[in-house]
């Protein structure tokens, strides 16, 4: 894999990441998002060890994704139904016999 080092900061800490070619302002700009996210747990909850500011900041974030997945699943099966609601519609103006 070819790359480079970037470095980014996190909690005041410096950090040197190998990145792949060409995606280094993504790399800054999670980079970015993340320390968003760290010094806002580390506020709201007073914690100062790095380590459990991470964690309760990791845990966060995969309840987040979490969140967001299960919506987005819904969404999904609303727009099959829908599909197949149309598609019986459209089969039955046009003629077509129903096979379930």
């Amino acid at each position: 894999m070819s790359g480079q080092v970037v470095d980014i900061n996190l909690l005041e800490r410096s950090y040197r990441v190998m990145c792949p070619d060409g995606q280094e302002s993504a790399l800054r700009e999670a980079a970015q998002k993340l320390d968003t996210r760290l010094n806002e747990t580390r506020s709201a909850t007073k914690l100062t060890n790095v380590e459990q500011i991470a964690v309760m900041t990791a845990l966060n974030l995969c309840h987040e994704w979490m969140q967001e997945k299960a919506e987005q699943n819904e969404k999904m099966m609303a727009l099959e139904d829908k599909v197949a609601l149309l598609q019986a519609t459209i089969k039955k103006a046009i003629g077509e016999p129903k096979h379930d």
